[in-house]
């Protein structure tokens, strides 16, 4: 991998990648670790289209893995600012590069958030059980994805996506960037919402800052590999197993929901249908029936508080 060109921005930690995150860097296919930067999307931005990231040559899925321990212009989806302090915050921006087909195929590429978000709640259970860590709640603390990027723990907001596409320096593939935020150490009064919460809010024996994002890390690395390599090797017939899957972890299904659309008015109604196409349908009190395919979420019960 060749030295990305930094923004004047960007910080150089006084530590190496391999000190301070020794399991993503064996995991991942390349790493960028910097103390602070404005975002981790723009560097990974930018080295897709400098070429510094390229596919493999054998055909085999690379990830890359952008972390940063502060960023100075971190946002998430539909430019909301992501709010972070030093060493409280999971911040890595993930890369990869997939074929331009399905990239750009409507009937298949919203997938690819919920994909990161699925890797990014199989890697939190897996450092669950590493760890052994016990839900301080019970079983309220029931770790699900809200349409189509968040993720959430005991019913509140831990974590989001921000997926991005870029064109890359080979026409046949599309660099994908999944920007991932977690809160992992965040005290309460830091928490930017009312329903913003932080892992060690909800959950024992969680190790300290820096290893518990090294380990969260390397494993969202190998999941987005076998996730990704599967959603691409069954193509075009790549969503029953996923449907099934994020149809069960879903925390919008069943709820009355207020939906956003990307471009359009508000819709206020039932989210009672994952599609084939990662699509959600809403039945408004009319009856009549509404497919969305991108747009923002909020639960009617929470929405006069300007929780999310």
């Amino acid at each position: 991998m060749n030295i990305p060109i930094f923004s004047d921005e960007t910080k150089l930690p006084s530590k190496a990648d391999y000190e301070v995150l020794p399991l993503t860097k064996r995991q991942a296919d390349g790493l960028v670790y910097v103390s602070c930067t404005d975002s981790t999307q723009n560097i990974a931005r930018n080295m897709i289209k400098n070429g510094d990231i390229c596919a493999s040559k054998d055909g085999k899925l690379t990830v890359y893995a952008i972390v940063a321990d502060d960023q100075t212009a971190g946002r998430g989806r539909l430019g909301r600012k992501w709010v972070s302090r030093p060493g409280e915050s999971f911040l890595v921006s993930f890369v990869v590069l997939l074929p331009k087909n399905i990239v750009m195929d409507a009937s298949r590429n919203g997938w690819l958030p919920i994909i990161a978000g699925l890797c990014a709640r199989d890697s939190l259970l897996e450092t669950f059980s590493e760890y052994k860590s016990k839900a301080i709640h019970g079983d309220e603390c029931t770790l699900k994805l809200k349409w189509p990027n968040d993720i959430f723990l005991h019913d509140c907001k831990e974590g989001g996506i921000l997926t991005e596409l870029v064109s890359s320096t080979d026409n046949n593939y599309i660099g994908v960037v999944f920007g991932i935020g977690l809160n992992l150490h965040v005290p309460q009064f830091v928490l930017p919402i009312k329903m913003a919460t932080s892992l060690q809010m909800h959950m024992t024996s969680l190790p300290e800052s820096l290893k518990l994002r090294d380990f969260i890390a390397s494993h969202i690395v190998s999941a987005l590999r076998l996730r990704l390599s599967d959603f691409i090797e069954k193509y075009p017939n790549n969503y029953d197993d996923l449907l099934s899957e994020f149809t069960k972890v879903c925390w919008t299904l069943d709820r009355f929901v207020s939906v956003h659309p990307v471009n359009g008015n508000a819709i206020k109604g039932l989210a009672f249908r994952i599609g084939e196409d990662a699509s959600i349908a809403i039945r408004e009190d009319s009856g009549n029936e509404v497919v969305v395919k991108s747009g923002d979420v909020h639960a009617v019960a929470y929405e006069s508080e300007d929780l999310f």
